[in-house]
């Protein structure tokens, strides 16, 4: 009967410990979801969000397929050697920033036409004037070389206004961003700025974001530097015209603030992160990558090596989602990144991980509703390229072209 007894106490005292040992850890994993949601604070009018370490929802690698695919250069007329795009969903525009001109394209890859030369009259840029396309509402709008040149659809010459700066990007006609560098201090000091317009002409400046030494990576002993995007520090911005929004970042921080059209700061969005460290050899493999086979490659490497960091940069870009959401180019290796996903409010949603075929693509890609779309300059000739992403569909809705 006494070991009966004692074999009951045994018992109970095991279940007692198992019971408060799951309440233990029932405590922790409450406590751990609710350590991973973002903390936020509102001070002074703008909304502070520190998320945590990771996604919300998660970690997605990307599958993409490939939807549409313009080859330019199977048009007589077509010319250009390299170019950038723009388009909506109307048309395809595809232009030469250093040397002016803009070619035309339906949705589906019909030509339609050229518009844009280089020149000095109207609706005309010089060249390497810092010539940038945009669409403003159904206008398409030509900026460089402090003047504005407004068109319709077919590219026909509207009008034309002066400007005082260049570069100029127009978040809505009567406000544009521009940057500047300057010295101050014996320092380089690089600047955001955004331009009011009012009725009068009368322009207004607001400062959004400087930083010294920003733009460049400078030599040791001697004027001048050069940029490399992976170790480069600088400001970074993406425009959401739709909203009136900015966001605006320092490569090295991952700290975002964001702007209204007023230039007042709404939103600041934080997430921790430690800048990745790189090895020696690291840095030649990514400074082989970058001078490419230019003559004189090893001695120019051996100049730029010494002043190379010792951490790569937080962030490649910035770029707003057609959602409205806030997309994050967050570099994780040498030429590595991920696409960090933020939802309206701030929170750090997704991480989404892209095949390695699209990852030295990341300066010339453009998100639309159901993918993103691309420069491939891989073959003979670039080529526009759209991709749907198939397994996001809270971040990319629709599917097909």
């Amino acid at each position: 009967m006494e070991r009966q007894k004692g074999r009951g106490v045994s018992l109970w005292v095991l279940m007692a410990l198992a019971l408060f040992l799951g309440g233990l850890a029932l405590g922790f994993m409450a406590c751990r979801q609710q350590a991973e949601k973002p903390q936020i604070k509102e001070t002074g009018g703008v909304r502070q969000i520190i998320n945590p370490a990771r996604p919300l929802k998660g970690t997605i690698q990307v599958e993409a397929e490939k939807t549409f695919e313009l080859n330019p250069y199977k048009v007589p007329d077509f010319n250009l050697k390299y170019f950038r795009v723009l388009m909506d969903s109307q048309q395809i525009i595809l232009y030469n920033p250093n040397e002016p001109v803009a070619k035309i394209f339906s949705r589906d890859g019909a030509y339609l036409g050229s518009f844009i030369r280089v020149g000095q009259g109207p609706g005309e840029f010089p060249s390497y004037t810092g010539f940038w396309l945009d669409f403003e509402g159904d206008e398409i709008w030509g900026v460089g070389n402090m003047k504005v040149a407004r068109f319709d659809r077919r590219g026909q010459l509207l009008g034309e206004f002066k400007i005082q700066d260049m570069p100029a990007y127009f978040l809505r006609p009567d406000c544009y961003l521009t940057d500047l560098t300057v010295m101050e201090n014996n320092r380089r000091v690089k600047k955001l700025l955004l331009k009011k317009i009012d009725q009068k002409g009368t322009v207004a400046t607001v400062e959004l974001l400087s930083g010294p030494e920003l733009g460049m990576i400078s030599w040791k002993d001697e004027p001048g530097g050069y940029f490399e995007p992976y170790g480069t520090n600088d400001i970074l911005w993406s425009m959401n015209k739709a909203e009136a929004r900015i966001a605006v970042a320092v490569k090295s921080d991952y700290q975002l603030k964001i702007f209204n059209q007023d230039g007042q700061k709404v939103m600041e969005i934080e997430v921790p992160a430690e800048r990745v460290p790189v090895s020696r050899q690291d840095k030649e493999k990514i400074l082989q990558a970058f001078s490419g086979n230019r003559k004189g490659q090893e001695e120019l490497i051996k100049k730029m090596l010494p002043v190379y960091p010792d951490k790569l940069m937080m962030m490649l870009n910035l770029t707003y989602l057609p959602g409205g959401q806030m997309g994050v180019f967050r570099i994780t290796a040498p030429h590595r990144w991920q696409l960090d996903v933020f939802d309206r409010e701030g929170t750090y949603l997704y991480a989404l991980i892209f095949p390695d075929r699209f990852l030295e693509k990341w300066s010339s890609m453009d998100f639309l509703e159901s993918g993103f779309s691309l420069i491939n300059a891989e073959g003979e000739y670039p080529v526009y390229e759209e991709y749907q992403i198939k397994n996001c569909p809270e971040i990319f809705p629709s599917a097909g072209h």
